[in-house]
Formats: structure tokens, sequence, C-alpha cells
């Protein structure tokens, strides 16, 4: 119990620390990796989304960690997580959007703002946003823009050709929906990217084709470019600072600029480019600028793995290239790794404690088994199991560069290369034939969500020596994103050859196929790309070894479950003869021991027994006459009352119990007992009962009371069990009547009613004469609801209660007959026709015109008589047996020429 309770202590303390886990606990620093977004807040703490969006990281002023938040944290497996943006307030909180994605990191199916405490402990989602497959959202949500002013935290919902200005406040620890502050409409044949700026401010924004504007009031101003030019150049991760400059990145100068935009003479200027940098500090290898953001006088410039702080006039104040860890998180990680090293000695302890220390002592053979043979299965089943994980996820992994090779090789198919060397500058956005090549991918990309498996499309433009983005599922990339020209790329466009690889960017994990894409002059213009996240391909294998750990599981407990069957097999003799004893030993002479195993046990069972021969003849005679009871009242019957045998019964006694009740009825039987003598009507009964009655009991239900050629059952615990009682009887029928048939004797059927619900049993009479009964107005509706099934056509008929309690699969051959009222004063009920017993052409009529059928029951009870008398016609075309379709029809026809009723209750009525 020590042990147990010492492995107890160090699992919750394994899991309390496991956001410090780490195989470097000593490491004191990190370097930055995969920035995407940087801002600081009032007390100069620096926040930064990093690993590909995954991770959310706070660093104080003096470069220590303070936290770092995963993205899939606390959040449901099966989709996809992302940082987008994050602003902060004057006390330290901060303010992340959580954009969800689909299984495989493609489409947006929701996003989120959180709201996170000062010492990351603390997160809550004040403002949800869900999409679906319609909004055709990709990596990119339609919020943007987080900012905080006073009270109130502030973000713009993007449209296609507008923005709207929200905000909801940021003392509220509850979900809040948000209020509108302002909206912008887009001028025309605009198509709005971002959007910046705050209600005490200008407000600027970007478009698709690559030009700023500034809004005040309604007044639109074009700030970039100058004209309408065809140029490359366009403007993205814009932020206007307090003074008169609208802050932004050139991608293809590889600089952040700005413009004056309250002077409309400004021209673009730089503050800062990679090239000064690399001059600069010569040592460090850049990347391309990621993202800008303005805090507090300064501006904050992000590469992949360095955040640069700029002054106002373009100065470098200070870089960030990494943190450090603080001596409380190091210590953590420390106790992390010596509390897992103190569960390993303990687990080790324990199994020389199980293996050596207690088989030493007397104990169960089941349990040494158990503790011998099951370790040494699942250790072998786990290495198995992770061998065919390895190999299912290599095989995986190479079907899908397999898929993407056959996709890229047909991009220049796909792709119209006259048309794409129509496109030459972000101007083309939706022009002709921009529209053009956006349908031809379409066409094969139309699908969202797992229908599309992950798989997305870039397409690239080679013009004057470089390459360009100009078309790609992220709804965030802008034409003409410039992008460099790697080996892999050019062996595309001087060879023509398919290229296949994978990647990492700040944007996530990738595998990708290149194919060149051709002009009508056979030259490459381009390149087509198609690919997959891979977090989708991982979180795949991720539930792909989850299931084979599952499966060892259970294979695991099946073998355990074996293991003990065989030894309680092998020991199940000398038990029997041990409990035998025992009971001899009480008083207990009824007891016989039956041994067959054919050894030394099997004789002193055989003496055992010769022992007890004479009390057991005695309790077989006394068994015998319990049996005859029985026989008029069945033992379900004393069991739902609680007594063992009749001794036991009392007049009086009763019990109510939920219960399914079934009748079944010869059908026509008055007009052939009329042609039968006496003895031969018993005869037939007889067999007929023979037939069928046996079925009730071996699916758990006992006859209450027989009805001629006919039974009232009950089935006190499953509804299924009376389902396939019915089932079988249906299927005996067939049987029996080839009997018959022989015979020539003419064919017979059955009617089967079924409803679930609570009857009285107990015991009625008088002293000298007892008999147990079933007192419910639900018996008397079952056994009406047997005769109805004849005027509708049904073999096996249902009621709504019954049919609630079925399994799933047991509906799929059922359908709805919908609201039927069999006498004016009842409410009417709700029945189903379960045809899964029917003769085969019968059931094949009836789930053919299943949907057809019940699509107008509804118009039916919808008072679309037209409909439903249209509807009603071709079920009955098509099934002339229909017998209920045909009652529908000439009550929705007669509703159609006629009139409804005003107290019409929208039930078919039946006498």
């Amino acid at each position: 119990m020590l042990l147990l309770i010492s492995m107890l202590v160090c699992i919750i303390f394994i899991v309390s620390l496991r956001e410090v886990a780490t195989f470097q606990p000593l490491k004191t620093s990190q370097q930055y990796a995969m920035i995407s977004q940087a801002i600081k807040d009032e007390q100069g703490s620096l926040y930064t989304i990093v690993d590909s969006k995954k991770f959310l990281q706070k660093i104080d002023s003096s470069g220590k960690l303070i936290y770092s938040l995963a993205s899939e944290m606390n959040q449901d497996s099966s989709h996809a997580y992302m940082f987008n943006d994050v602003t902060t307030d004057t006390d330290g909180n901060a303010y992340a959007l959580l954009t969800m994605l689909d299984n495989y990191g493609l489409q947006v199916i929701g996003e989120q703002i959180l709201k996170i405490s000062a010492d990351g402990k603390d997160r809550t989602v004040i403002h949800s946003e869900q999409y679906d497959a319609t909004d055709s959202l990709m990596r990119v949500g339609r919020l943007q823009n987080l900012y905080i002013e006073g009270s109130e935290l502030y973000f713009s919902n993007i449209q296609t050709h507008a923005t709207t200005l929200l905000s909801i406040d940021v003392h509220s620890s509850l979900l809040q929906y948000p209020k509108q502050v302002s909206h912008i409409e887009m001028p025309s044949n605009h198509f709005l990217k971002e959007v910046t700026g705050k209600p005490s401010s200008p407000v600027f924004y970007t478009t698709k084709q690559g030009f700023l504007f500034s809004q005040l009031g309604t007044e639109s101003t074009q700030l970039f470019p100058s004209t309408n030019e065809n140029i490359l150049n366009f403007p993205v991760e814009i932020d206007a600072a307090q003074d008169t400059y609208i802050y932004y990145l050139d991608q293809h100068t590889e600089s952040v600029m700005r413009i004056a935009w309250a002077d409309k003479q400004a021209k673009p200027e730089i503050i800062l480019s990679l090239s000064q940098l690399a001059q600069q500090y010569d040592n460090i290898e850049w990347s391309s600028f990621t993202d800008l953001s303005l805090d507090y006088g300064h501006i904050l410039v992000t590469t992949s793995e360095q955040v640069i702080e700029l002054d106002t006039k373009g100065q470098i104040v200070q870089f960030y290239d990494g943190y450090r860890y603080s001596s409380m998180h190091v210590l953590l990680a420390i106790l992390f790794w010596a509390f897992a090293a103190l569960l390993l000695l303990i687990a080790i302890y324990t199994l020389k404690f199980v293996y050596s220390d207690m088989m030493k002592r007397k104990m169960y053979l089941l349990m040494k088994q158990l503790l011998i043979i099951l370790p040494v299965l699942l250790l072998c089943m786990a290495w198995l199991s992770y061998t065919v994980y390895q190999s299912v996820s290599a095989e995986k992994k190479q079907d899908t560069f397999k898929q993407l090779k056959i996709l890229a090789a047909n991009g220049n198919y796909l792709v119209d290369g006259d048309e794409l060397e129509q496109l030459t500058s972000p101007r083309d956005y939706k022009s002709s034939s921009f529209v053009y090549v956006k349908e031809r991918l379409d066409e094969v990309f139309s699908l969202s969500g797992e229908e599309r498996d992950g798989l997305y499309n870039t397409i690239y433009r080679y013009m004057d020596g470089k390459l360009y983005i100009v078309m790609d599922d992220d709804d965030g990339m802008t034409m003409f994103t410039p992008f460099e020209i790697t080996e892999e790329n050019q062996t595309v466009l001087d060879q023509g050859e398919l290229v296949l690889g994978e990647w990492q960017d700040a944007s996530g994990e990738w595998m990708y196929a290149l194919g060149p894409i051709y002009n009508s002059s056979d030259e490459v213009i381009g390149i087509y790309e198609t690919g997959k996240d891979m977090s989708g391909i991982t979180r795949s294998n991720m539930n792909l070894l989850g299931t084979v750990l599952q499966i060892v599981a259970w294979i695991g407990v099946v073998l355990g479950a074996i293991i003990t069957i065989m030894t309680i097999y092998f020991l199940a003799s000398i038990r029997k003869l041990r409990r035998s004893v025992n009971q001899i030993a009480s008083g207990e002479w009824d007891v016989t021991v039956q041994i067959t195993t054919r050894d030394e046990v099997a004789e002193l069972g055989d003496r055992f027994n010769m022992m007890a021969g004479a009390i057991k003849k005695y309790v077989l005679e006394v068994t015998k006459l319990s049996n005859m009871y029985f026989r008029f009242v069945p033992q379900q019957f004393l069991e739902v009352l609680g007594k063992k045998n009749m001794s036991d019964v009392q007049l009086g006694e009763q019990q109510t119990r939920n219960m399914t009740i079934l009748v079944c009825h010869m059908r026509q039987f008055n007009d052939m007992s009329s042609k039968l003598s006496t003895s031969e009507n018993f005869i037939f009964i007889n067999s007929f009962l023979k037939q069928f009655g046996p079925i009730i009991r071996e699916h758990g239900g006992f006859i209450s009371r027989y009805l001629g050629p006919g039974m009232l059952t009950m089935f006190p615990n499953n509804t299924n069990h009376s389902l396939m009682a019915a089932y079988h009887i249906r299927r005996a029928l067939e049987e029996y009547n080839e009997q018959r048939t022989a015979l020539g004797l003419p064919f017979i059927d059955i009617g089967v009613a079924i409803h679930a619900g609570d009857v009285m049993l107990g015991i009625i009479g008088e002293e000298q004469r007892l008999e147990g009964s079933v007192v419910s107005n639900h018996v008397q509706l079952a056994l009406d609801l047997e005769r109805l099934s004849e005027k509708l056509g049904v073999s096996v008929l249902l009621t709504a209660e019954a049919r609630q309690q079925l399994e799933l699969a047991r509906t799929m051959h059922c359908r709805s007959l919908g609201w039927i009222q069999l006498d004016s004063d009842q409410a009417p009920i709700q029945l189903y026709d379960w045809f899964e017993g029917d003769q085969v052409h019968i059931r094949q009529l009836k789930a053919e015109t299943k949907k057809q059928f019940e699509a107008a029951i509804e118009a039916y009870r919808n008072g679309r008589f037209y409909d439903a008398r249209e509807g009603f016609v071709q079920v009955v075309k098509r099934n002339r047996y229909d017998l209920i379709a045909k009652l529908y029809f000439f009550e929705s026809d007669r509703y159609y020429q006629e009139g409804a009723q005003l107290n019409w209750n929208a039930a078919l009525k039946i006498s």
C-alpha cells in the first residue's frame, strides 16, 4: 500500500509540473524560433507568438520567461489551433486571438479571444466566433487588429468589401456579445485585406490589390501607391502611430516603410531594411520580416528568429533573439525529473517486491499466472504495436507524397499558362484571368474540411527572373508576394521536373509537391504547388498511435480474461469439490458435484455423489413438482414479484414494472376455425403455440396468457429482446407455412404488436384459487394494435414508446406510420412499421419507398394534402401491397377535395 501511495504522489507531482518538462532541465536560456508577432506592454514585457503560431510567450523587461502557453492547451484534440494576434492592457493582462482550424490545419472553423492573466495562470474566453464551410475561410479568420483603449477591447471583423469595428468590456470575465462601434464600406472593386486604427484616429486599411487607404469619417484617401500604375510593391502588417505616420512592411524591398498620411504629397520612405541589418550585424543570420507593431513610442519588427526594437526615426534601440528561464523555472524542471527518477526507482522496487517477495508467500495460482504471463505478453504486443505504428506512419507519409506528386503533375492541366501570364501585378486580383484560373482550381479543390483531405494549393508566377505567389488558399496572402528561388524551385523552372519536399516556417510545417506551369509557347512561366499541413498528418498519426495503444490495452484485457478462464477451468474440479464439501458441512444436503477431469479428483467426486444420492433424489422430486407450477405461472412472473417459488406467493401481492408488451395472434382464425371440428381446433391451436411459444422464452420473455391461436407476452428486461422475438416468430412462420403447404393446408399469417409501458403484475382470485394476472391500459392498447396491424398491412407494429427503447441498429428497417387515432375518444398514438421480419420482396419494397413514404406522412401532418396524396400515389405504384399508404392516400384525397375540419388533429383515424 505504501508503494502505491508513493507512486501516486510522484505521478501527481509529475502531472502538475508537466508544463516545465524539458530534456535539458539545467538549460537557462532559449533562442526564439519561428516568430510571427511581437508586442510590448506598458511595463516593458515582451509578448511573442512563436513556433509556427503554436505558443504565446511573455518575457519580462529583464529577459526572463514569465509563461509559455500552447495554443492547443485544454482544447479539443480533433482540431488544430494557432495564435494569430495579441494585445495587452495596463495591468499586464494579454488578449490573444486563437484561431481554430479543421483537423488538417486548413479551414478556419472558429475564433476565440482569450483573456490571459499577467502570470498566465488564468485563461478566459471572452468572445467566440463560429464559422461553417460556406464561409470558405482558409488559415485566416475574420477577426483582426486587437487593441485596448480604456476598459474596452477593440477588434475588427473583416468582410470582403467592408469592416466592422467591435468592442467588448475587458473587465467582464463572461463570454460577451460585442458592441458595434463603426462600419466602413470599401471603395468599389476593392477587396479588404488588413485594417488598423482606433476610434480616436483615422482608420487605415489595405486591399488585396495592394492599395493602402486612410479613412476619416466618410472620406477615403489612397495613400499607396500614389497612382494606379501596375507596380509589384504592396503594404502588409500595417500599424499607425499617434503622429502622422502609417508604418508597414514592403516584402519586395524587404524593408520597414512609413508614409506621412496627413501629407497627400508624401512618398514612402524606408526606415529599416534587411540589407542595413546585414551590414550592421554581419554575424547574425537574418530572414524576412514577419510582423510590425507600434507600442508606447517604439516600433517592434520581427523576423523569424529575432525581434528588433526601433525608435520612430528607425534607429535600432535593442534586439532580442532569445530569453532566459527564471531560477524557479529551472528548479521546477529539475524537480520534474527528480520525481520521474523517483517514480522509476519505486516502480523497480515494486516489481522486485511483487516478483520476488510476494511470490514466496501463499498466493492464488491465478494471481501468479497473471503477474508472470500478462506483463510479458503486453510488452511484446507494445513493441509489435509500435513497430506497426512506425511502418504505417511511414507508409502514410509515402502515400501522401504520391498523392501530392500526382496532383502536382496535373498542375499544368489545371492552370492555364496563358491566363496566368496575364497576371502581372497585385492590381490583377479578381481580373478575368485571375477568376478563370481560380475557377479551374475550384473545380478540383471545391471541397472543404475533411472532405478535402487537408490539401492546399499555391500558384507561383515566374517573371523577370523572380518568383511570386499569385494565388494561395491562405486568405492572408497578397498577390505577388516575393518568394525565394530555392534549389528545388530552380529545378522545376529550369528542368520542368516534379519536386517533393517538406519545410517549416512561421505559419506551420508542410509537405509539398512542385510542378511546372507552361504557356502556349512551352515556356515555364510558373510553378504549381500542392501540399498538406504536417500538423494534421502528425495529429492523424498520434490518433493512430492512440488507437493502437487502445487495441493493445484491449488485447491485454482479453488475454487476462483468457488466462483467468483457463486457470479457473483447471482449478474448477478442486473448487467444486471444496465448495460441495463446505455446503454439506453447513447442512445443505441437496448438493452434487460433477467432475469431468477423469483423474483422482473425479473418483473422489463419485464417492461424494454416492453419499448425497438419496437426498438428491428427494430434491429432484420436489424440483419436478416446482417445475410443474412454472407451467401455470411463469418463473419470470415470480421473479418480478420477488418470489422464488409458488409456496411464497400470497393473494393480492403485486408489483408495477415498466415492461415491453408483445401480442401476437393468428389472422383470419375465425374463418379457419369454422371449418374445423372442436378436436381439430384444439390440435391446431396447440400445434400453433408449440411453434411460437418457445421463441418468447428464448428471448427472455414470458407468456402472460394465451389468446386462442395467439399470446400476450411480457419482456421485463429489454425491448430489443422483444423485437428479436418478433423477428424469429416471422422466420418460424415461414417454415411453418412451408410445412403446411407440404400437407396441402392453407397459409396462415400472424400479426404482432409491441408496446412499452408500466404494467401491474399480481395475484388475483381467492384463497383456494389463485391466478397470476397483468393489469394495465397498455395491455389493452397492445391487443388493439395487434388487431389494427392487419388493416395497416403491417407484420410487426411498434408504438413510439417501444421504438424509443430500441438500439439504433434495430431501427434501420423501421418506418414511421405517423399518428393514428383508434377511437374518437382516444388521443392519437404514434406508430411504426418494423419490416425486418417481412417477406423479402415486401421488405425490399418498403425499404425503397421509406423516405418517400415518411415524406408524404410529414406532408399529411402539415396539411399539405396534395403533396401527401401525390407522395402516397408514388409509394403505392412502387408497392401495391402497402395498405397504410392506400389508407393515407384516400384520406389525403378526401381532405384535398373537401378540406379538413377545424378540429383536425393531423392523425389518421382508423376504427
